[in-house]
């Protein structure tokens, strides 16, 4: 059985300014205009990194998990105090001060931590509003059990060992020169995410195949699978800007990853991947923040980050 419990709370930033970073994945902000991107590390502290060469220019002083840019701040996810709880950094983005701290109370079961756990998964988003921050988060829990449980839904259905999903909201509320968690008790959503394929109605002209936004929506890309020896197959990827012209391309082990375009640097997320040497050797690589070079599709540089994923306590 699948038992949901909504928790609703608020939060909010005033006078909060549309944040120019966007999210290119969980964890990883990019701002092209600023030319630098926030992104939490495998140690789960977030780094600031300049999109021109790669290079860190300051570590946060406390693990935290970047989530928006707003009115001045950057605004991450620390660790919770207590189980049942969660903090909240208000940070100097051009020097990793913390400038504030916001504790506020969950429900006992939720788990605010963003490291990857067995059985157990807390995500949050943030949307920075005309009227404030509003910070999403969504905690799913599964009993760590010996055995196959099987119950019954709602529905009359057979579940095996069912998922708690809990689900709540908070805005940040400023008083002078501090910020406070205020709790609102109403209905919320989030706002739709725009889908990664281009609608039919938005699709460039004349470019075949299936057409992928960039996080910013400034660029296309596209793909083409191609035979290789090592991965069986690779994928040439192509970039375009909005008037159709093509930027330049990378060739990739998949066909796709969240990117954007800075002037010309592709940045991606890429997931992380292992394969085997001809001499036999195995090599991997983890989750990565890569910058490329659009004329050449040659890295320019990478930056390890947090893999969000539990893929189990040893190597595959």
């Amino acid at each position: 059985m699948i038992r949901t419990i909504t928790f609703l709370a608020a939060l909010g930033l005033a006078s909060a300014s549309n944040a120019a970073p966007v999210v290119l994945s969980p964890g990883v902000l990019v701002d092209v205009e600023g030319d630098r991107a926030f992104a939490v590390d495998p140690s789960g502290f977030t780094q600031y990194i300049e999109l021109g060469n790669g290079a860190a220019r300051w570590v946060s002083p406390e693990t935290a998990y970047p989530l928006v840019l707003a009115d001045g701040f950057l605004v991450a996810l620390a660790a919770p105090d207590w189980p049942g709880s969660a903090v909240v950094l208000l940070l100097n983005p051009s020097s990793g001060e913390i400038i504030d701290r916001v504790s506020f109370d969950l429900p006992e079961t939720v788990a605010a931590n963003f490291f990857p756990k067995p059985k157990r998964k807390f995500e949050a988003s943030a949307v920075d509003t005309p009227e404030g921050v509003r910070i999403f988060w969504r905690h799913e829990f599964r009993e760590l059990r010996g055995a196959v449980i099987v119950e019954t839904d709602q529905n009359g259905d057979e579940v095996i060992n069912p998922i708690t999903i809990e689900t709540g909201a908070f805005d940040l509320v400023r008083d002078q020169n501090r910020h406070y968690a205020v709790p609102v008790r109403t209905a919320f959503s989030q706002p739709p995410a725009l889908t990664v394929a281009l609608n039919d109605n938005e699709r460039l002209a004349d470019i075949s195949g299936t057409q992928l936004r960039a996080a910013d929506n400034r660029h296309v890309q596209t793909f083409q699978a191609l035979p290789h020896d090592t991965f069986g197959q690779i994928y040439q990827w192509s970039v375009f800007d909005r008037t159709g012209e093509r930027k330049g391309g990378y060739t990739s082990p998949y066909s796709r990853a969240p990117f954007v375009v800075d002037d010309g640097t592709l940045v991606i997320r890429d997931q992380p991947f292992g394969y085997a040497e001809a001499n036999g050797s195995w090599t991997e690589r983890g989750t990565r923040l890569v910058g490329i070079n659009l004329a050449s599709g040659t890295e320019r540089w990478s930056f390890p980050v947090l893999d969000q994923e539990y893929r189990g306590p040893l190597p595959p």
